[in-house]
């Protein structure tokens, strides 16, 4: 996955930005992430979530493809 969609992801992450996927396990995965992301608000914290979103992205290209697209104008 290209690092473009790194700073819609990062938006997401922090809650910075409202997202609402036809895909329930993105949502799942979202909310998971700001959850995580907002018990331990470190550099650290905020790659490990970047990588993690970045691997579903790669996994789920297919299926994902719809997403990638809205999320480039987030």
């Amino acid at each position: 996955m290209s690092t473009e969609l790194n700073l819609p992801f990062e938006k997401l992450i922090k809650g910075q930005a409202n997202y609402k996927s036809d895909n329930l396990s993105f949502n799942l995965l979202i909310a998971r992430l700001q959850k995580k992301y907002t018990a331990n608000q470190t550099q650290e914290e905020l790659k490990s979530c970047l990588q993690e979103m970045n691997a579903y992205f790669v996994k789920y290209a297919v299926v994902a493809a719809k997403d990638v697209e809205a999320l480039r104008k987030l």
